[in-house]
């Protein structure tokens, strides 16, 4: 990620993919996007759909133990992008055909609505969410 002067950067590399540890994750990229005078309604923007995407990893990245997740983020003057990677194997969702009111699913759906741009790559080498939001 290009860090240009007048940004701010944070980045997590190696965390490990288990609930604890995504929770201080969270709680990081709060304290960032607040320290980085974005104003609160869209810190919390940033944090729900990042932590989504993080959570997203745990569920579905890595089958049976966690893996590893990477977090990096910039604010620049004009917006903030936050990227998530993991070195796992995408797995689609399970579809419930019996249950059409799953809560399961709607991850995605979630993170696409916060953001105002959300691209997930997928590659036999992990999955990249990339997350932007324009500042005013």
């Amino acid at each position: 990620m290009d860090v240009q002067e007048d940004t701010r950067a944070l980045s997590c590399h190696d965390i490990v993919a288990e609930p604890g540890a995504l929770r201080t994750l969270r709680h990081r990229l709060l304290a960032w996007a607040l320290e980085s005078g974005i104003p609160d309604d869209r810190a919390h923007d940033i944090v729900l759909a990042g932590y989504e995407a993080l959570a997203n990893v745990a569920d579905h990245a890595y089958p049976g133990e966690p893996g590893l997740v990477d977090l990096d983020a910039v604010c620049r003057p004009d917006s903030v992008e936050v990227v998530i990677a993991d070195h796992g194997e995408w797995r689609p969702p399970d579809e419930v055909e019996d249950d059409p009111v799953s809560v399961r699913g709607r991850g995605l759906l979630l993170v696409q609505a916060t953001a105002d741009r959300a691209d997930v790559r997928t590659t036999a080498d992990g999955t990249v969410v990339t997350l932007g939001w324009k500042l005013a």
